[in-house]
């Protein structure tokens, strides 16, 4: 397989463990995510296997490749700053089709936590018009139901009459609104947020960051993780309480009263 240019083929033959390493530390410093740092020594693991097994390097430097460190749970929830959940809804037009949906879109994000595959996979029968439920398909396989509050089956009822319309065949409750219309998948929804922040003038994010935001609003308005644990529909409750890293009143409670003697004897 002769593919790689002769430059190329000179520099490998005189590769080293430094240089190796050296590319690593210039990766890890771009601030990278640990997923994305990972995915990255992966493939220079798989390319640099591959230039041994043809020759092209005279020792195997896989070994040399250190595994990118990504605690399970390690990350720290990140709500969207105050008054942009504002902003978003300030910059739909509700008098078109894109902007009832997109406002039913925000509705089951804020109000509910749904994620975008929830949102992309729900089924006109799977709201409960009349008893004030919704039918969740969640991850897993997992269905659960849902209290339907009002302002979020209002905002599904006006797109389902007024921007969906009779204009689709099919029983998804959300679809694209540029030909050819199909039904709205999770990166549509994803998207559509996107899409949402730039028309409003923030800094583009996609829809976790609104259940992330939905968790934190719970906590602090004082839920239990338990709680909480219901309404994000985890498993394990282990899961939830990453939200507790940004619980900040419970937090404050938990750090005692510096002394003020100490105070004394430091500052002598």
């Amino acid at each position: 397989m002769e593919w790689l240019p002769a430059r190329v083929e000179v520099s490998l033959r005189k590769l080293t463990a430094a240089t190796v390493i050296e590319w690593v530390n210039l990766e890890a410093a771009r601030g990278l995510k640990a997923s994305t740092l990972g995915k990255q020594m992966v493939m220079l693991r798989s390319f640099l296997q591959f230039c041994h097994r043809t020759g092209r390097t005279g020792r195997d430097f896989v070994g040399v490749v250190p595994h990118a460190a990504a605690w399970r749970l390690s990350s720290i929830p990140d709500p969207v700053p105050v008054g942009t959940i504002e902003a978003l809804f300030g910059s739909l037009d509700p008098r078109s089709p894109k902007g009832l949906r997109d406002r039913a879109i925000l509705f089951l994000l804020t109000g509910l936590g749904l994620r975008a595959c929830e949102i992309a996979g729900l089924r006109l029968d799977d709201i409960g018009w009349q008893s004030g439920s919704i039918r969740i398909r969640g991850k897993g396989d997992r269905v659960d139901e849902l209290p339907l509050p009002g302002e979020v089956g209002k905002a599904l009822e006006d797109y389902v009459l007024k921007g969906r319309g009779g204009l689709v065949e099919g029983d998804a409750v959300f679809w694209t609104v540029i030909a050819p219309v199909q039904p709205l998948t999770a990166n549509g929804v994803c998207g559509a947020v996107r899409q949402l922040c730039v028309t409003a003038g923030i800094t583009k994010f996609g829809p976790h960051r609104l259940r992330q935001t939905f968790a934190t609003g719970a906590l602090a308005s004082g839920a239990t993780l338990q709680e909480v644990q219901g309404l994000l529909r985890h498993q394990h409750l282990r899961t939830t309480a990453i939200y507790a890293k940004v619980d900040t009143n419970r937090l404050t409670q938990l750090v005692p009263e510096w002394p003020a003697a100490a105070s004394v004897r430091w500052a002598r």
